[in-house]
């Protein structure tokens, strides 16, 4: 009899936590965060180790980030870019991010990919890359695209026959900040 009563207990006690945690348990509000900007930028490049040379950089980059529900929140997150170096190159890549706030709107950004690297005069070959980027990337609670704008310095190192390294500083400008003008004037066109 004295092992029912427990029981009895026990359960209506589970019952009052399950009960308690819902109604005082506030809904989680994080929902990903997308973003679709263009690199530009220059750097340094070598070849096997050899002559190093300038390069212009160019490029796109597009991510969706989650766990975020606010500003200060940290949020992981897969990225793709592809990328052009001097035009003489095509590099499609792709990888995990992390970004850390450093401040509400001014996080930092820490990424990590592959790559596969098309080069005049060799075949497609793999790549590792690692960037860090620091600028614009706040919150949007109202919806799933977030704007970003913002400097970054990347590191691409190149695993095939060619061994090309690049250290490339540069600028992210989102893809939609560049649409404004010609909505603008397609707007007082349009009037």
């Amino acid at each position: 009899m004295r092992h029912r009563e427990i029981s009895r207990w026990r359960g209506a006690l589970a019952c009052l936590a399950v009960a308690f945690v819902l109604a005082v348990g506030a809904p989680a509000t994080a929902a990903p965060q997308a973003n679709v900007g263009m690199t530009v930028g220059g750097g340094t490049a070598s070849l096997r180790g050899g002559d190093r040379g300038a390069l212009f950089h160019i490029g796109a980059r597009a991510d969706v980030l989650f766990l975020r529900s606010r500003g200060n929140d940290m949020a992981i997150g897969p990225y793709l870019d592809i990328v052009s170096a001097s035009f003489e190159t095509l590099e499609l890549g792709g990888g995990v991010e992390w970004l850390l706030p450093v401040r509400d709107d001014l996080p930092l950004i820490v990424s990590a990919g592959a790559f596969e690297r098309r080069a005049p005069g060799f075949a497609w070959e793999p790549g590792v890359a690692t960037t860090l980027f620091f600028g614009s990337r706040s919150y949007n609670y109202h919806s799933w695209y977030n704007l970003g704008l913002g400097l970054f310095v990347q590191g691409r190192y190149g695993l095939g026959d060619a061994k090309q390294g690049e250290l490339i500083f540069g600028a992210q400008i989102d893809l939609a900040l560049l649409a404004y003008p010609f909505i603008f004037v397609y707007q007082a066109i349009r009037r």
